[in-house]
């Protein structure tokens, strides 16, 4: 075995066991003691392992392997062959884009775009991880298109690489299920239900992935999804020396 096929299967393992259960009792932390530092922290951490995973991803593999479908070992012959299966999927990315990027974003600028302040519901529980000074903002934007960019080619091209082809050579069906579960389970921070929903968000940018044939479409979307939170959630500033 040699040294890129190690880090192909230890980044194989540190994505579906390790990363997972990490960030898990990482966050803890940073949830018991939610201060602008400890965020600051956490974004660039993240920001940095992201980078450092999606680089030897490539290194092990090569970018165009895992950025288009012919490089992961996937037809998308049946598409073609199902037209049914085609618009099945294209109907739900059009769900997924208005639900998700241009919904809330078109409900703040109708109701609440004279206000200076807007702090949702939906996203109270996650108060401890989204920004609230200026300074984490910018950092929370780097962090966005870094998950755009990083995540889809981790968990929507490398997984699905190293699941479908050499050396498990899983069905395309478990492959895809695997992929989205370990991408669910690196959003157990925001609790079960935000777990779940994180790994549907992921059959829908397979979905993406599938209907394109490469991973440009997602990582745009991907990284749009994650910096229109920025849009709509804008709570009243905190002191950063806390």
């Amino acid at each position: 075995m040699n040294a890129q096929q190690i880090v192909i299967n230890l980044l194989a393992l540190f994505l579906l066991l390790i990363g997972p259960v990490w960030d898990y009792f990482d966050t803890r932390g940073l949830k018991s003691n939610p201060s602008s530092r400890a965020r600051l922290r956490y974004y660039l951490q993240t920001i940095v392992w992201l980078w450092i995973a999606a680089i030897a991803a490539c290194w092990g593999n090569g970018f165009g392997a895992l950025f288009t479908l012919h490089g992961l070992g996937i037809s998308g012959l049946w598409l073609h062959l199902h037209r049914w299966a085609w618009w099945l999927l294209a109907v739900l990315i059009g769900l997924f884009v208005l639900l998700q990027p241009v919904l809330p974003v078109v409900q703040v600028l109708i109701k609440h775009r004279n206000r200076p302040y807007i702090e949702p519901r939906a996203l109270q529980q996650l108060r401890f991880f989204l920004p609230s000074s200026s300074l984490e903002r910018r950092w929370f934007a780097a962090l966005c298109v870094t998950a755009g960019i990083c995540e889809e080619l981790l968990f929507r091209g490398f997984l699905l690489r190293y699941l479908h082809t050499s050396p498990l050579r899983l069905g395309l069906a478990w492959t895809i299920l695997i992929s989205a579960a370990g991408f669910g389970a690196h959003h157990l921070y925001q609790g079960f239900k935000g777990a779940v929903s994180a790994g549907a968000g992921a059959l829908i940018f397979t979905a993406i992935l599938l209907v394109t044939g490469n991973l440009l479409a997602g990582i745009l979307l991907h990284a749009a999804t994650d910096l229109s939170i920025l849009l709509y959630w804008r709570p009243k500033p905190v002191d950063l020396d806390r």
